[in-house]
């Protein structure tokens, strides 16, 4: 039987979750519990060129890691890694005993040559060195043998299977796993990285396992599975099943220590973990923050979701590009209509009436009475932005969210933008959504698109009930709950200030009144809260 030991990458690899930002002394408490756990090794984070933030796992030095691992730590155990191109290897100290033994070298395909000779001059300063090409996915079984030959002369202490996609299924997996094994070289060391986007990284690393290869086998892990988007192997569970099945005596409560003092706390914030935008971005083959982008507008319907990512340029799917995402996502939502007869029909809809705005917040349930009483007396034209409800005698729908559009029972009429691409109700109006948007992140919030709108029909001045602002309590951001977004606090806090803004730039052209209580209106002078 292979020796299989464990790698946590935690605090590398978990930090994209919160940014590395553990705190000083949340690093030392990990670092010293997976060393009392027994968890073979420990890598600490990243290195690169960066100013000293000692709440961080990214570390400017090699030096500086030394004071967050506990005292008397074996240093063989810890690891760090650098992604090729941020970290300059005259920046590299000569390995002494006083220091890390071990560094990972992370880069892309394109990367190769590069990456390649810096781990040469990292094995030359004495370091053992894990060679991680990422994406594996992306080479063919032929390139693999190339590449695994190239890393023979390298003669590092490792070499990784990486799948950043979470793309593997168990065949695809040991095809790489029996090519590799037959032609790297016995004595180096070969590790498995995998994302949870298919729900598959525990059954992978178990068949893996199973394979029986000659050499030592390590696998990634982070507790409780710590990672962005479906998140990674939870070491835990790694843990358990190689004390169970493999005479392993791993300390589990020494994790589980981990997960209840600080890693549970990071996901209350920012949770992680399966998502149906996740596995397509899996089954796209596409790197997760493109489904990230498009779960977080929070707009599109799952099908819409699939096609914007299949709509990805093979060349673009495994780099992050947010300009490329944004283009395509606004391509798919644009569709281009005359909204000649729409702008018509709202302008002689409001002539010599009051205009009142009902958002989807909670206040229109708390202060029903006052919006009742102000209906009584001004006899407004109401339009209800994205909510389906009958406590107020609403005019028209202004409808811009093609989720909530499925939920509409259409029983007044409807003012559809034209993103919206199922089959539109027969008393509805359609109006071109790309030409309301603006240039914001939020360019397509549902308000700020509909007064846009107004401004397009000379309107100077409206009524709003219910736009509240996003608060940290889930339950109280909408009136409905079918309507509530699974968003950070951060993200909400980030959302309040850029509709503020826009809110500000808007208000010099329309007179607002708000008269149920908003955070977005507190401070702007032209708005007058009633």
């Amino acid at each position: 039987m292979n020796k299989i030991s464990i790698l946590d990458c935690t605090l590398r690899d978990g930090g994209y979750i919160n940014d590395w930002n553990f705190t000083e002394n949340g690093i030392k408490f990990i670092l010293n519990e997976l060393y009392l756990s027994g968890v073979d090794y420990i890598e600490c984070g990243f290195l690169e060129e960066c100013n000293t933030n000692n709440n961080k796992s990214i570390f400017n030095s090699i030096e500086r890691i030394n004071d967050y691992l506990p005292e008397n730590a074996d240093k063989n155990r810890a690891v760090a890694m650098i992604t090729y191109g941020k970290f300059p290897i005259e920046k590299v100290p000569d390995y002494n005993s006083n220091l890390l033994s071990i560094i990972r070298l992370i880069y892309k395909k394109p990367q190769k040559e590069g990456a390649l000779k810096y781990a040469r001059e990292l094995i030359k300063k004495g370091y053992k060195v894990f060679i991680n090409p990422t994406f594996i996915d992306q080479y063919s079984l032929k390139e693999i043998v190339s590449l695994v030959d190239e890393i023979n002369k390298i003669k590092p202490f490792g070499f990784s299977i990486v799948d950043s996609m979470g793309v593997l299924n168990e065949k695809k997996l040991l095809e790489y796993t029996r090519t590799i094994d037959n032609f790297l070289d016995k004595g180096i060391v070969l590790c498995f990285h995998s994302h949870n986007n298919l729900q598959l990284s525990f059954s992978n690393a178990q068949s893996i396992i199973k394979e029986n290869m000659q050499r030592q086998l390590i696998i990634d892990t982070c507790v409780f599975g710590m990672g962005r988007g479906a998140g990674n192997l939870p070491t835990e569970l790694m843990a358990n099943h190689l004390n169970a099945i493999y005479g392993k005596n791993y300390n589990l409560l020494n994790i589980l220590k981990i997960i209840d003092e600080y890693v549970a706390k990071i996901f209350a914030v920012t949770p992680w973990g399966y998502s149906v935008p996740y596995y397509l971005a899996a089954i796209n083959s596409c790197h997760p923050n493109y489904a990230a982008y498009l779960v977080d507008k929070q707009t599109i319907t799952v099908e819409a979701t699939d096609s914007i990512l299949k709509s990805i340029p093979q060349e673009n799917k495994a780099t992050f590009n947010k300009d490329l995402i944004r283009e395509l996502y606004l391509e798919y939502q644009s569709n281009f209509v005359d909204d000649t007869a729409t702008i018509k029909f709202i302008k002689d809809s409001i002539i010599n009436r009051e205009i009142l705005i009902l958002a989807p917040g909670k206040s229109i349930e708390k202060e029903k009475t006052k919006i009742d009483e102000y209906i009584k007396n001004n006899n407004p034209f109401i339009f209800s932005l994205n909510i389906n409800q009958n406590k107020f005698p609403v005019d028209v729908v202004f409808i811009s969210n093609a989720k909530r559009y499925l939920q509409f029972d259409f029983k007044v009429k409807s003012i559809i933008t034209s993103n919206i691409v199922e089959k539109e109700p027969n008393n509805s109006l359609k109006i071109c959504y790309a030409k309301y948007i603006n240039n914001s992140p939020l360019y397509d919030n549902t308000a700020l698109i509909f007064l846009k709108v107004l401004i397009s029909v000379g309107v100077k001045k409206v009524t709003i009930a219910g736009l509240d602002g996003f608060v940290r309590n889930l339950s109280e951001n909408y009136t409905q709950n079918q309507y509530i977004l699974n968003s950070s606090p951060e993200e909400f806090d980030t959302c309040n200030k850029i509709i503020k803004k826009e809110l500000e730039k808007i208000s010099n052209i329309i007179h607002i009144t708000s008269i149920t209580k908003s955070l977005y209106f507190d401070n702007i002078t032209t708005m007058q809260n009633i």
